[in-house]
């Protein structure tokens, strides 16, 4: 990425943020941007532990100190400082961690970032208020989808002029991206993937995917809230929750097979938030999709260890990715269809979970796939002309899925709640099956975990075993 004058960068970020950033897409603003200097900087703005808080995360060439400043205003008046914590990514390279604490609620807030001396442009970020809230649900962005020499770019924008659409047309707060945010889990992928001042205005929660975790770039890229250490590691980014809203949301690294640590997670993640209406998770393998025949044992392993879980926790929504086949379940519970769910339609007091399996932003499916019979609502053409809007309010979940372009709906569904809702009991065998299943998971964890390390060492990364397997 060629440097330019910061300022150039400063006045172009003025510009978008004058004129409502999302009406703003002109491929010359994009290559502008690319060529400028934060371009390379892959700041990411994630959630924190609720709505008071935000957690950033950028690219340093230096060991100095790191900061944001945070304001009411544009000119940043009456700011006030966080600083953080330098990692050394064990590439010749740093990441700044900061959190911002003491946020309020339905607040529009502008920021600046710091490496040392140098201080970024102005961005913004909007806070919400109340439990209503709308969210850009995808996976499988996968920026860089080959090695030819531009790609990366290439690719990078295409995720721009997606931002960029979706925000002009939807009110949203945050984007849930379920994996495989890159290709390869180099650095030069997150910074194409957060180039854009659109993506500086949004918090964006990541669940790493099966090629995040091909490098070692992922973990240090990101800043997660609550983090669960784990028995068994997950070396490129472990399970983490947050709150926001009414929801409680839990993503977990489906890249670990450690039922065990999953399910100790969500129960002190569920205990602590007892309060929250709503349970949703997030990864990145598929359950329930059965499009892709070779995966299904992948898939079939996945179910035993994990769906007794979202069962014993009462999960209403799980949020994935990985075979690009988009599809959403019935409402399953035990495995089964607790209730039919049809296009459209509204399900009130749901006694199980629906899930979910969102279209792959850079890498569609073109061959035909066969659904599973728990499948409610899937597609016979694989396309990647499609994005999934999430509302949330105090009592529903609506998820509703456009075309891209013509931003037509495609899908959707709502979930309800009201005063008569009552969680269904999960069995005594059902849960001690799924115990039993979860260790041999945490057993086969260790074992994939030895070849993980074996193939970053083959590749040429600074891993540690014992930091990696354990």
């Amino acid at each position: 990425m060629k440097k330019v004058k910061n300022a150039l960068c400063v006045v172009l970020s003025l510009i978008l943020v004058l004129s409502s950033a999302p009406a703003v897409s002109a491929v010359s603003l994009w290559d502008a941007f690319w060529s400028a200097d934060e371009a390379d900087d892959a700041l990411i703005m994630q959630p924190g532990k609720d709505e008071s808080e935000r957690n950033f995360s950028w690219y340093m060439t230096e060991n100095t100190s790191c900061a944001v400043e945070i304001s009411t205003n544009f000119l940043m008046l009456d700011s006030k400082s966080f600083t953080g914590d330098i990692v050394d990514d064990r590439q010749g390279g740093y990441f700044a961690k900061v959190t911002v604490t003491g946020l309020s609620e339905g607040e529009t807030y502008y920021y600046t970032y710091s490496s040392g001396e140098e201080k970024s442009s102005v961005y913004s970020f909007k806070t919400v208020k109340g439990d209503s809230f709308s969210a850009l649900y995808m996976s499988d962005i996968h920026i860089t989808l080959d090695e030819e020499a531009g790609n990366t770019k290439t690719t990078a924008c295409e995720f721009a002029d997606l931002l960029t659409e979706v925000t002009a047309k939807n009110d949203i707060n945050m984007i849930l991206s379920a994996g495989d945010q890159a290709t390869d889990g180099l650095l030069t992928e997150y910074q194409g993937l957060t180039f854009s001042p659109v993506s500086r205005s949004l918090t964006f929660a990541t669940a790493i995917g099966n090629h995040d975790r091909k490098g070692i770039a992922y973990k240090y890229f990101t800043n997660l809230p609550n983090e669960d250490e784990g028995m068994i590691s997950s070396p490129q980014g472990g399970n983490y929750y947050f709150t926001k809203g009414g929801v409680l949301f839990l993503v977990i690294d489906s890249n670990n097979a450690s039922a065990t640590d999953h399910r100790n997670f969500i129960e002190k993640a569920v205990n602590e938030n007892k309060d929250f209406k709503w349970r949703v998770v997030m990864m990145h393998h598929d359950l329930y999709g059965g499009s892709i025949e070779h995966r299904e044992s992948e898939n079939e392993l996945l179910r035993l260890i994990l769906s007794p879980i979202f069962d014993e926790f009462n999960i209403d929504l799980v949020l994935t990715g990985h075979s690009h086949h988009y599809s959403i379940s019935h409402v399953l519970y035990n495995g089964e269809i607790a209730e039919e769910l049809s296009n459209g339609e509204t399900v009130t007091n749901a006694q199980g979970t629906v899930y979910m399996v969102s279209a792959s932003v850079g890498r569609p499916r073109d061959e035909e796939g066969a659904y599973s019979e728990r499948v409610a609502i899937g597609m016979d053409e694989f396309t990647d002309r499609l994005y999934n809007i999430i509302d949330f309010s105090e009592d529903s979940i609506t998820v509703t899925t456009y075309e891209r372009g013509s931003g037509e709906k495609f899908a959707g569904f709502t979930l309800e709640k009201d005063d008569n809702y009552s969680a269904p009991e999960i069995g005594f065998f059902r849960k001690l099956i799924g115990r039993l299943l979860g260790a041999i998971g945490t057993i086969y964890a260790v074992f994939n975990n030895i070849g993980r390390y074996s193939d970053l060492k083959e590749d040429g990364f600074n891993v540690d075993f014992f930091e990696t397997v354990f």
